[in-house]
C-alpha cells in the first residue's frame, strides 16, 4: 500500500473482523457492497425497499467519511437476490442518485451473504486530491 492509499472504515457502521468499508487507492474510491444493515447488524426490513434505502445511505455514510458524496460515484453495481425486486430498487437509485447517472451493472444472484439480504451496492468514486 502506497502513502496514497487509505482504509476507509467510519464509525457507526456494522463490521466484521474481516470487512473493511473502502480503500483508497490514488484519487479512487472502492467501496465495499454495501446493505442493508444498520450500526447493530440489524436489517432495515425483509423487503427490498427498506434495505436498498438504508444500504444507499450507508454507501454516502462511507462516501462522506472520504471526503466525498454521490456525485463522486463513477461506477455502481446493484445486486439482487429476487429479480421482481429491480424495479422498485432501481427507482429508489434513481430517485437517491438524482440527475447523477453512473455506469450502472445489475446482477441477480442466488443469495448475499446475509441471507435475508435482498439488494448489496459497491461503488467506484472518483476523488481526486482537492
Amino acid at each position: 500500500m502506497s502513502d496514497g492509499d487509505k482504509i476507509i472504515d467510519p464509525a457507526g457502521m456494522y463490521r466484521t473482523e474481516s470487512y473493511v468499508q473502502a480503500m483508497r487507492a490514488g484519487d479512487f474510491l472502492f467501496i465495499a457492497g454495501q446493505i442493508g444493515k444498520d450500526a447493530d447488524g440489524n436489517l432495515a426490513g425483509p423487503d427490498a425497499a427498506s434495505q436498498a434505502r438504508l444500504a444507499l445511505d450507508n454507501l454516502k455514510t462511507v462516501l462522506a467519511a472520504a471526503g466525498g458524496s454521490l456525485s463522486d460515484v463513477v461506477k455502481l453495481t446493484t445486486i439482487l437476490t429476487d429479480r421482481a425486486d429491480g424495479p422498485t430498487v432501481s427507482a429508489i437509485r434513481r430517485e437517491v442518485f438524482g440527475s447523477h447517472r453512473p455506469p450502472h451493472t445489475g446482477l441477480i444472484i442466488a443469495g448475499l451473504g446475509t441471507v435475508e439480504a435482498r439488494v448489496e451496492f459497491e461503488a467506484v468514486a472518483y476523488l481526486p486530491a482537492r
